[in-house]
């Protein structure tokens, strides 16, 4: 599940994830480049809402049975 709020920077794409004992919790999906820890604050929601589809494209394609042959 994802999700896109406003925080006082900027627009943030978030991803929600689950610990293994199941509680569940926000983090950043789109992280600024070259440091994964720090999530990437987008001027606009339409900039956010682009750049979440780019990386699950991206990351669909990475995985993809096709390129890895």
């Amino acid at each position: 599940m994802f999700r896109i709020k406003r925080y006082p920077l900027g627009w943030v794409v978030e991803v929600k994830k689950r610990k293994w004992w199941g509680k569940t919790y926000w983090t950043h999906f789109v992280p600024v480049a070259g440091i994964e820890s720090k999530p990437w604050h987008h001027t606009t929601f339409d900039y956010a809402m682009m750049s979440l589809m780019d990386k699950v494209k991206t990351e669909t394609l990475e995985n993809s049975d096709k390129l890895n042959k």
